[in-house]
């Protein structure tokens, strides 16, 4: 744990264990136990899986997965072994309802905290944390303050813009994205554009991206937006440095809004532990939980009352696509299929 998250995680306990007393819901929990599969990075998920289990007293199994998770997943759901799935993006939870092992929860609670274009209309999943798919400019080289997506394939910007691969579930949404706004036949001319814009084939992750503007080998990068606060907030000055090499840009903000995708959560069909997983999702859905993914992971808390981190605040107050991620996720066969024609990872001059 961050020692600057110890007074935040005490406060999580207190404020946690007030709301339980409360509503009942938590302050009922009898020993038992809950079996827990997540993608998400250790750091930042395991803290506040401890608090829920001094809580509650329900011990939780936690297996965390690398990878792709959908084998492994489904192989525990069919023996049992899992209650719910946190994933760290939704294209793992839309893989986990297409595969058909999780299970609809109707819960008000829940439908009332989340959003509507965060969760799924059935109820198969929702969402904890948002970030935005934004456009980090290299600070003191690109003067230009408002960008949309789409201008980033336009010839001006030949030679200069990074990525991560284009078939990365990151980019894939993007993608799904820009044909639900604009069609197939638009969104592959965007493909075509983009590629002939790379500095170089695709390669490495968002962090790479943002490093790569710093050095001066691109001047705009598509990245999420917690990858710059991890930056900016880590105790390693060169890190420091890399993440305040850049400025952020969040697309489109005349028109539709910035892409933003999110981390979420799911019930796992005829898991044993129904009820436990049912307050699992009532605990990281509540305010104090919130607060500490607002602080700790820069990422946009779910919830509407809650406020992001300072850090989170200062990168502007954005402009975000309200269409629902669910309908979004329609397209994302179609995203792959365009990304594999144009050959996009294969970078520019392929």
């Amino acid at each position: 744990m961050k020692p600057h998250a110890h007074w935040m995680f005490a406060a999580l306990s207190i404020g946690a264990a007030t709301t339980a007393v409360a509503d009942g819901a938590l302050a009922q929990a009898a020993p038992q136990t809950l079996n827990v599969h997540t993608t998400r990075e250790k750091d930042l998920i395991e803290p506040l899986l401890r608090v829920f289990e001094g809580l509650t007293r329900v011990k939780l199994n936690i297996v965390y997965l690398t990878g792709d998770p959908a084998k492994r997943l489904q192989a525990d759901a069919a023996d049992g072994k899992v209650d719910i799935f946190i994933a760290a993006e939704l294209s793992q939870l839309l893989a986990a309802k297409t595969a058909g092992i999780t299970e609809p929860v109707g819960n008000a609670d829940l439908a009332e905290r989340v959003p509507a274009i965060d969760r799924d209309a059935d109820g198969h999943w929702f969402g904890l944390t948002r970030r935005g798919r934004v456009i980090a400019t290299a600070r003191g080289r690109v003067k230009q303050t408002a960008f949309t997506y789409e201008e980033l394939a336009e010839p001006k910007w030949k030679g200069k813009v990074c990525v991560r691969s284009g078939l990365h579930p990151y980019n894939v949404l993007l993608t799904a994205s820009m044909i639900e706004h604009k069609g197939p036949e638009a969104t592959e001319a965007w493909l075509r554009g983009l590629k002939a814009n790379l500095a170089s084939k695709p390669t490495g992750g968002d962090r790479d991206q943002i490093a790569a503007v710093q050095a001066g080998r691109c001047d705009v990068a598509l990245v999420n937006t917690y990858y710059i606060g991890g930056l900016r907030a880590s105790k390693d000055p060169a890190l420091q440095a890399t993440g305040n090499a850049v400025d952020i840009v969040f697309p489109n903000a005349g028109d539709r809004g910035a892409h933003v995708s999110l981390s979420g959560m799911a019930v796992i069909k005829d898991g044993p532990g129904l009820n436990n997983a049912a307050l699992l999702m009532d605990f990281l859905t509540s305010q104090p939980a919130q607060f500490v993914y607002a602080q700790e992971n820069h990422e946009y808390p779910i919830r509407t009352d809650v406020e992001p981190s300072g850090l989170v605040a200062s990168f502007g107050k954005p402009v975000v696509d309200e269409v629902p991620l669910a309908d979004v996720a329609k397209h994302q066969a179609k995203a792959i299929e365009l990304i594999g024609k144009v050959r996009f990872d294969e970078g520019p001059g392929s």
